[in-house]
């Protein structure tokens, strides 16, 4: 049997997490978003801070796939519809690749820009429109460019991106 004070704890924080996200839905929202982004060759963590309704700015930690990629976005929406934004972006980061193969190995890091546009889809909105039972998730699906000098390879290629964030 639970002493009156654990019981009284549990209580609490039963009835705190039981309340929690009707007290959040009441909240204005946070400007604040934090997921996954992907932008070929490179994916990773990304956190998003909405400055207007139109323009976010985005820090992204790309360190899976072929490429590393650390790099600070500019996104701007051009088309605001209730269940999705049209929106272009730019970005500048650091790009890193590195390899191994049969004993040769080798690593270059260089400045990279890029820039694209894509659609970014309220997940809410689509599967909940009327209520808040779907948690605030927005989808991206991006076409792009990037452009990267490194001493011994120079490139530019298309990128194909997308992501998914979670909005506080």
């Amino acid at each position: 049997m639970l002493p009156t004070s654990s019981f009284r704890l549990a209580a609490a924080l039963v009835a705190a997490a039981a309340l929690a996200p009707a007290a959040l839905a009441a909240q204005d929202p946070s400007p604040y978003s934090i997921g996954f982004q992907s932008s070929w060759p490179s994916y990773g963590l990304s956190g998003r801070y909405d400055a207007s309704e139109k323009l976010q700015f985005q820090a992204v930690v790309g360190a899976l796939g072929e490429v590393t990629n650390f790099s600070a976005r500019i996104n701007y929406d051009f088309q605001d519809k209730e269940k999705y934004d049209v929106y272009g972006y730019g970005s500048v980061g650091m790009w890193r690749y590195s390899y191994d193969i049969l004993g040769v190995s080798d690593a270059e890091t260089s400045v990279g820009l890029g820039g694209g546009g894509g659609f970014e889809f309220d997940l809410q909105e689509v599967f909940s429109p009327d209520e808040d039972d779907f948690p605030p998730l927005f989808w991206s699906i991006e076409l792009g460019v990037a452009f990267a000098s490194f001493d011994n390879y120079n490139w530019s290629l298309f990128s194909f991106g997308g992501g998914i964030h979670y909005h506080f």
